[in-house]
């Protein structure tokens, strides 16, 4: 199929033109997954982007623009210069006398490839449509070039952003193993069941700590319509996954009947998956009910509710271990209920809180702010590649 015609009023000074009129489309030769090298030098571009790296390439002269023929069929990447490009990719090789290449790669990342999609279930994209795809660009070079800069510029602070982010996440992770293991400021160590904590410390059951309760929802089936959409809080396993340690988002809600059948638990009550996803953990930021597949977790005096929920995190991979391996794998109260928690001093709690909460803090600030700028250059592509703002020539 063929996008005939892109819009109806074409910008002064730009034209259409069909892709294989601008660009050399071609098919690759294909590589084996067994032939692939993990530890190899060159990346590999395959039917989903990038798939893994290969000791040889297959394309050297300059970057090129791939779209997948299959799986994720119609995503656009750009190769760098050297790289081995499998047969389960379209290559798209521009020629540069006509149009800018960083202008076409953006241009296809803000086009719906769809109308060259065949395939039925197993979708994919051969030459001859998608030789036939309308791109619509300035005629003047200075003004691609220029449209091209402003959308790499942005996209330059999406990748720096996401650098800061993925540092951040490693700082967190290096502290969270130092400050649960060593603490802040100890000298003197002990071995214990759990490993080498400081002397002061001490290990305690959960159950020792914290009241531990499982969610409720008696009624059967649980889909009944008639105990939903009243204004409590219903929270699911995913809303305790996505939720980063603080939840404060929730898919549904329950009315009084059905609230009847359930438990409502209060705001800060510490809540941890325990069926399918097995560990994820996160704070409730409001009084909430839940079904039985999550547990509510209420501190005592002698811990802090934060502490606490970052040091579960760190134990989800040994939770795991222990749940009961089944068709779906959980974990029930008489597993969760003697799990060893380290316990400093009330004061070194809130201090490695407070810690983490910063780091966390650093890290939520820069996603928001990594989310902002896809926004922004959302917007500016359906702009700036449409015409309907202009950069000056």
């Amino acid at each position: 199929m063929e996008n005939k015609i892109i819009q109806k009023n074409i910008p002064s000074g730009w034209q259409e033109a069909n892709l294989g009129d601008i660009t050399d489309l071609y098919q690759p030769e294909t590589i084996s997954k067994n032939q692939m090298l993990s530890a190899g030098k060159y990346l590999v571009f395959g039917a989903n982007g990038v798939i893994g790296k290969y000791n040889r390439f297959n394309h050297e002269d300059s970057e090129v623009i791939v779209t997948c023929r299959g799986a994720s069929c119609g995503s656009i990447s750009m190769t760098p210069k050297q790289a081995w490009i499998t047969g389960n990719a379209m290559v798209i090789k521009v020629n540069e006398n006509k149009i800018i290449k960083p202008y076409i790669y953006y241009f296809l990342k803000n086009s719906n490839l769809n109308t060259v999609i065949s395939g039925g279930a197993q979708p994919q994209i051969t030459r001859q449509p998608i030789s036939a795809y309308r791109i619509l660009f300035p005629k003047s070079k200075t003004e691609q070039q220029k449209i091209a800069g402003i959308l790499g510029a942005v996209d330059e602070d999406i990748a720096k952003t996401q650098e800061v982010i993925e540092a951040t996440e490693k700082l967190k992770r290096g502290l969270m193993q130092q400050l649960f293991t060593r603490g802040i400021g100890h000298t003197k160590f002990k071995e214990t069941k759990i490993g080498q904590i400081p002397e002061e410390w001490e290990v305690v059951k959960l159950s020792e700590i914290a009241q531990v309760e499982r969610g409720k929802f008696s009624h059967r089936p649980r889909n009944a319509p008639e105990f939903y959409g009243g204004d409590i809080p219903f929270i699911q396993t995913g809303d305790v996954v996505n939720s980063n340690g603080k939840i404060s988002l929730y898919t549904q809600t329950l009315n009084e009947k059905g609230l009847s059948v359930s438990k409502l638990f209060k705001k800060g009550t510490i809540v941890i998956t325990i069926a399918a996803n097995i560990g994820d953990t996160g704070i409730l930021q409001f009084d909430s009910c839940f079904p039985d597949s999550l547990i509510g977790i209420t501190s005592s005096e002698k811990i802090d509710s934060i502490f606490l929920e970052y040091y579960l995190r760190t134990q989800k991979e040994y939770l795991n271990s222990i749940s009961t391996q089944s068709a779906q794998k959980n974990i029930n109260l008489e597993k969760l209920n003697p799990l060893p928690i380290i316990l400093p001093t009330k004061d070194e709690q809130k201090k490695i809180a407070n810690i983490l909460s910063a780091v966390d803090e650093k890290i939520s600030v820069n996603k928001k702010l990594k989310a902002k700028l896809t926004t922004l250059k959302k917007g500016l592509m359906q702009d700036l590649l449409s015409g309907k703002v202009r950069v000056k020539n």
